[in-house]
């Protein structure tokens, strides 16, 4: 058995459904897209409390 397999091309109806499965996953509503956003925050947070205050 070949390790490249040949496979027709998807239809526009597969092709949204993946495609919108990638946007709900990857977007910024997912678990991931959340924690790095709530990391940004943080740090973004702790430089401005250094810039004004300093250490």
């Amino acid at each position: 058995m070949s390790l490249i397999q040949k496979r027709a091309p998807l239809s526009h109806e597969e092709e949204f459904k993946y495609a919108k499965l990638a946007m709900e996953w990857y977007g910024w509503g997912s678990p991931i897209g959340l924690g790095i956003l709530l990391v940004a925050l943080a740090a973004a947070a702790v430089l401005v409390r250094i810039a004004v205050y300093g250490f």
